[in-house]
C-alpha cells in the first residue's frame, strides 16, 4: 500500500514537469483540432478539443501518478491548467472545471494508491474526470451564451468568427462533446497507462498508483 504524505519539494517539481508536458499536450491537441476541423468541419472545433487532449496527454497524467503517488499533486496540476486557461484570455469561469475536476480526480487517485488490489480502473476513471476539465473553456458556449458573446466582443473578436463559433452549438453537440471526451480520455488512459507500465514501472515496487 502506497502511504499519502505531504508533498515533498522534489514532488512538486514533478508536478511542475508534468504540468508543463500536459499543457504541451493541450496546445498540440488544440492547434491541431483547429487546423483539422477549419478544413473539413468548419464551426465543430470546440466539440473535439476536450476528447483530443484527453486521447494525447493520457500519459502524461499517467506518469504523474506513478511518480508523484501523493494527494495534492494533481489537484495542483488542474489549478495550473486552470489559470493557463485564466491567463490567456479564454472565458472568465474556465478556470473552475480544471481546479475541481484536478481536485475530483486525485481524491480517486488517493483512493487508487492505497489499494491492494489492481487499480488500473481507478485511474481510468480519475483520468476521465481530470480530462472533463479541458470542457471549461466550452461549456459556457451552451449554458451562457450571452455572457460568452459579451466576452468575445471584448477581446475584439469579429461577428462572423462569433456566428461560426456557435453555429453548430445545439443540445446534440453538446452530448456529442461529452462522448467525444469520455472516448478520448479512456483510450489515452489505456495507452498511457500501457506506456508507464512498459517503461516506467520496474523498480517502483509499491509505489506504484
Amino acid at each position: 500500500m502506497t502511504a499519502i504524505t505531504a508533498l515533498k519539494t522534489k514532488d512538486l517539481i514533478n508536478v511542475g514537469i508534468y504540468s508543463a508536458l500536459y499543457f504541451i499536450c493541450m496546445g498540440i491537441a488544440e492547434g491541431a483540432t483547429t487546423l483539422i476541423t477549419g478544413l473539413l468541419l468548419p464551426g465543430f472545433t470546440s466539440i473535439f478539443v476536450p476528447g483530443i487532449v484527453g486521447l494525447l496527454a493520457g500519459p502524461v497524467y499517467m506518469l504523474l501518478c506513478q511518480k508523484v503517488p501523493r494527494f495534492g499533486a494533481i489537484t495542483i496540476m488542474g489549478i495550473l491548467m486552470g489559470l493557463f486557461f485564466l491567463i490567456s484570455g479564454h472565458f472568465a469561469l474556465a478556470f473552475i472545471p480544471y481546479a475541481l475536476c484536478g481536485l475530483v480526480a486525485d481524491l480517486i487517485q488517493s483512493l487508487a494508491a492505497k489499494a491492494e488490489q489492481p487499480k488500473r480502473g481507478l485511474r481510468l476513471l480519475g483520468y476521465t474526470v481530470f480530462t472533463f476539465g479541458s470542457m471549461g473553456p466550452v461549456i459556457p458556449l451552451w449554458f451562457m451564451k450571452n455572457a460568452y458573446v459579451a466576452s468575445l466582443v471584448k477581446r475584439g473578436k469579429s461577428q462572423d468568427y462569433i456566428n461560426t463559433l456557435f453555429s453548430h452549438i445545439t443540445g446534440p453537440t453538446l452530448f456529442a462533446c461529452i462522448a467525444i471526451t469520455v472516448a478520448g480520455a479512456v483510450i489515452g488512459a489505456y495507452w498511457g497507462g500501457k506506456l508507464v507500465d512498459k517503461h516506467f514501472a520496474q523498480g517502483q515496487g509499491t509505489n506504484r498508483g
